[in-house]
């Protein structure tokens, strides 16, 4: 028992804070290895109320129902849109794309894949669907992608 305790002691003192930090506030130690952990934080001065807890993760904040904000019959454009909307920080899902990717045929008898977002983000999505409709993200044919 004192090897394994030597062994934590050591893995601990090695640990960035930030790390050593989230492991204590995680549900992945045990009792012994959390007390050690926590020896280890008051070593170096540090509390568990110290450091605020990271915001939570986008899907844990309920920003309401899916919603569906376009419709294709093509596999890659949902999932470039897809893509649009996650790089502009909306998050999306591409509902039916893989049944559409797998059975092209069954594309137009069920409407296609649709784009689907949290309803309290549908606004600004449908908006970036628009732009993306009209054109605006369009590369023009002068496009280096080395910016050379």
């Amino acid at each position: 028992m004192a090897v394994d305790r030597q062994i934590l002691q050591e893995r601990f003192q090695t640990l960035a804070d930030a790390e050593l930090l989230r492991l204590c506030r995680s549900a992945e130690l045990t009792d012994d290895a959390q007390a050690i952990a926590v020896r280890e934080l008051g070593a170096r001065g540090l509390t568990l109320a110290q450091d605020s807890p990271a915001p939570a993760a986008a899907d844990e904040i309920y920003l309401g129902d899916w919603v569906m904000v376009a419709r294709y019959l093509s596999y890659t454009e949902v999932h470039l849109l897809q893509s649009c909307l996650e790089a502009a920080g909306i998050p999306a899902l591409a509902a039916d794309a893989h049944l559409l990717q797998t059975d092209a045929l069954l594309g137009p008898a069920m409407r296609g894949a649709s784009l689907k977002v949290p309803a309290a983000c549908a606004a600004e999505a449908r908006e970036l669907v628009a732009a993306y409709q009209r054109g605006d993200f369009r590369l023009d044919e002068s496009f280096d992608p080395g910016g050379r």
